[in-house]
């Protein structure tokens, strides 16, 4: 089973730290992570090389999607995205 580490709390902080990641996770679009998560998983259970393409395949599908042409012209217009998973 692949683990990703990103940061390291002390363990009485460990649930306020997974509960302000799970809501910044939260407010992106929901295709985009499941795309992350397929994709860590796929790296875990295949060689750099099958990861790294199945990385590509994931982000192309979301290049053409709906959400990140939302995301951008937020990122342009200094607002908050409005993200319809599409």
């Amino acid at each position: 089973m692949p683990c990703l580490v990103n940061r390291s709390v002390a363990k009485e902080k460990l649930l306020d730290e997974a509960e302000t990641l799970a809501l910044e996770i939260a407010k992106k679009p929901r295709l985009a992570a499941r795309c992350i998560k397929e994709a860590v998983l796929a790296a875990g259970q295949s060689g750099l090389g099958e990861g790294l393409r199945r990385e590509r395949e994931l982000f192309y599908r979301l290049f053409k999607t709906h959400d990140k042409r939302e995301g951008m012209k937020a990122f342009l217009e200094k607002r908050d995205p409005k993200f319809k998973d599409k």
